[in-house]
C-alpha cells in the first residue's frame, strides 16, 4: 500500500491543476498549502465523469486538508491503511488524477511497472550483447597480433581498448617479450584458437561495466626450423573493465589470472628444447 500512495502522491504533484497553481512554487507544503490542495481537489472531483450518481453520494467530493496533510507526510497509521474510510480517500485521489478508482489505478501502475521492468531487461541484453562483442573482438585481434609475431603491431586493437589503458601498456609488453624469443604462432589447420563462453554482468552504471567470461586458448608455437617449442592449452575466467568516455565504451582494464604465466611458460619450454 505504501507504494501506491506513493505513486498517487506523485500523480497529484504532476497534475496540471496543481502545477497551474501557488502549490508549484512552494518547496514544503504546509497547513496553507494542504487547505489550498484541498480546494482544487473538491472542485476537480465536483465535475469528474467518474464521480457521478451512486458513487459520488457514497464518496463524496471532498477531502479534509487534514487528511491530505497526514497523507503527503506519512503520517497515517498501519490501521488507516486498511480502513474502509482511508480507501475511499484513495479511490478519490485517483479519481482526482485522471482514473475511474482506486483499482484502475493500480492496475495501470502495475503494467507500466511490467513493461518498465521488460525494458530495463531488453535494454540490458542488448547492451549485455554489445559489451560481448567487444570483448570478443579486443580477443580476436589480440590474436591476429600474435599471429604477427616477431613483428610487435597493435594498430588492430585501437577499436576495441583505450590507447592510454593500463591493458593496453599489458599487452604491449607481452608481445615485446615474445617477440625476443623469435617464435611463431602455428595457425595451419586451426591449430591455434581461443573460445570465450559463458559471459557473467558483475556491474554496471553510466560510466563502468564489469563483465567476467570463461576463455581457452589454443596456442601452439614453433621455431624458424618449424618445431613445435611449446604448446599452451589454458582455461580459466578472466575479468573485463570497460569505460566510457565521450559516447565510447572500450575496455580499459583485463584480470586474467595466469597473465605472468604466458610468457614464462613458453621460454621454459623453448630453453628446455634447446637443452637438448
Amino acid at each position: 500500500m505504501k507504494l501506491i500512495i506513493e505513486q498517487l502522491k506523485k500523480g497529484i504533484q504532476t497534475h496540471p491543476s496543481v502545477l497551474n497553481s501557488t502549490l508549484s512554487s512552494v518547496k514544503t507544503w504546509k497547513r496553507a498549502q494542504y487547505l489550498i490542495l484541498a480546494e482544487i481537489i473538491a472542485h476537480k472531483l465536483s465535475k469528474s465523469e467518474h464521480l457521478q450518481g451512486v458513487k459520488k453520494n457514497e464518496l463524496g467530493t471532498t477531502i479534509s486538508s487534514t487528511t491530505l496533510q497526514r497523507i503527503f507526510t506519512n503520517d497515517y497509521s498501519n490501521k488507516e491503511n486498511t480502513d474502509l474510510r482511508f480507501l475511499k480517500t484513495l479511490d478519490k485521489l485517483a479519481i482526482f488524477i485522471g482514473f475511474p478508482s482506486l483499482n484502475s489505478f493500480i492496475l495501470n501502475q502495475s503494467c507500466e511497472n511490467n513493461a518498465a521492468i521488460a525494458e530495463e531487461h531488453r535494454t540490458k541484453d542488448v547492451l549485455s550483447s554489445y559489451f560481448e562483442n567487444l570483448i570478443y573482438q579486443f580477443c580476436q585481434d589480440e590474436f591476429n597480433c600474435l599471429l604477427k609475431l616477431p613483428q610487435v603491431d597493435l594498430s588492430g586493437l585501437s577499436d576495441s581498448i583505450f590507447e592510454d589503458g593500463p591493458l593496453t601498456k599489458r599487452v604491449t609488453d607481452l608481445l615485446e617479450k615474445y617477440s625476443k624469443l623469435d617464435l611463431q604462432l602455428n595457425n595451419e589447420n586451426n591449430r591455434s584458437n581461443f573460445e570465450i563462453y559463458d559471459f557473467r554482468i558483475t556491474s554496471i552504471d553510466d560510466t563502468l561495466v564489469v563483465i567476467s567470461a570463461k576463455e581457452f586458448w589454443n596456442l601452439e608455437w614453433r621455431n624458424h626450423q618449424g618445431e613445435i617449442v611449446n604448446v599452451y592449452n589454458k582455461i580459466n575466467r578472466q575479468t573485463y573493465f570497460i569505460k566510457k568516455r565521450g559516447d565510447s565504451w572500450r575496455i580499459w582494464d583485463n584480470y586474467n589470472p595466469d597473465y605472468n604465466n604466458l610468457n614464462t611458460e613458453v621460454s621454459q619450454d623453448m630453453m628446455k628444447k634447446m637443452e637438448v
